[in-house]
């Protein structure tokens, strides 16, 4: 990834592909941990066959191997609770919470990166979170949903921080692998303990099998890799920023899919639009900051 216009582009096109996971979740008929675990196992087998492709070294040897594998387990409970909420509410509502994760990634990513809150990054997050309010007018009868849904958040914005930092140390593809596989591990031990694993992906119905195929591959497998990659350029706040445009995606898929079941009303279209005019101002004040760091004066007086 050469330039932030490319990153960009790239973290565009995995959000797009991550607002089809909660519709997948929905119209997948297993439950929730089967889900997961289904979809965790397709996800590592298909990052090994592309580091395999790619020529890209998947050797356990790193000192880091320890904090991919702990990183997996906060992922493991982020899909938990994400698809949880899908399954205790609806697809929208559950995508639509993953907003409020711009608000805990402006709280912890400066005592990850070290440095100072940044004013506008809590302005922002505090108008997403009001449009997500909104978007849904706390109803009563999703009120468990929203909950859950919202700890799925902050599940996924540290997450995010973390991969954020391990980028800048190894490879993306490797680190999604041995976090995938980790969540893999951990799901596939506690059913075993259960005594609830899955059939075979062979076993179930056709549509389950195409379903689990894409979300695991396309949205997952693919863009996920593509979600670290791009920290590479990108701030985590502007990366969890621009993922609020994923609930937005599945909104208007699952519109289309399901039609009145998910639609809302005419105030959570305004919230939607809220969302949208935070990331057009984030990408404004991230530039400007830009700009004003190269336009300071070296104080050493090189050129």
């Amino acid at each position: 990834m050469r330039s932030r216009s490319q990153a960009l582009w790239l973290l565009h096109l995995a959000v797009f592909l991550w607002g089809f996971t909660g519709i997948f979740g929905k119209l997948i008929q297993q439950g929730t941990l089967h889900l997961v675990y289904m979809r965790t196992i397709i996800a590592a087998a298909g990052l090994a066959l592309a580091a395999w492709w790619m020529g890209r070294s998947l050797s356990w040897r790193t000192p880091k191997l320890g904090i991919y594998l702990l990183t997996g387990l906060i992922i493991a409970a982020h899909w938990i609770t994400f698809y949880g909420a899908i399954k205790i509410s609806t697809a929208s509502i559950a995508a639509a919470c993953l907003s409020t994760s711009t608000v805990f990634t402006a709280l912890l990513e400066p005592f990850w990166f070290k440095r100072r809150i940044r004013a506008y990054e809590v302005v922002l997050g505090i108008i997403v979170v009001a449009a997500l309010l909104l978007i849904f007018g706390l109803e009563s009868g999703h009120r468990l949903g929203i909950a859950v849904g919202v700890l799925s958040a902050l599940l996924s914005a540290w997450f995010n921080i973390i991969n954020a930092v391990l980028v800048r140390q190894d490879d993306a593809v490797r680190i999604s692998f041995y976090e995938i596989a980790s969540v893999a591990a951990a799901m596939g031990l506690g059913l075993l303990i259960l005594g609830d694993l899955p059939p075979p992906l062979w076993e179930l119905p056709t549509s389950d099998i195409v379903y689990h195929l894409l979300l695991g591959l396309v949205c997952t497998s693919f863009a996920f890799v593509a979600g670290i990659v791009v920290m590479r350029q990108l701030s985590p706040f502007t990366v969890m920023l621009t993922v609020n445009l994923e609930p937005v995606y599945t909104i208007l898929i699952a519109l289309l899919i399901w039609g009145d079941e998910e639609r809302m009303r005419t105030g959570s279209y305004i919230g939607i639009a809220l969302i949208l005019a935070c990331l057009f101002a984030n990408g404004w004040f991230q530039r400007r900051r830009t700009s004003a760091e190269l336009a300071e004066p070296d104080p050493l007086g090189r050129g």
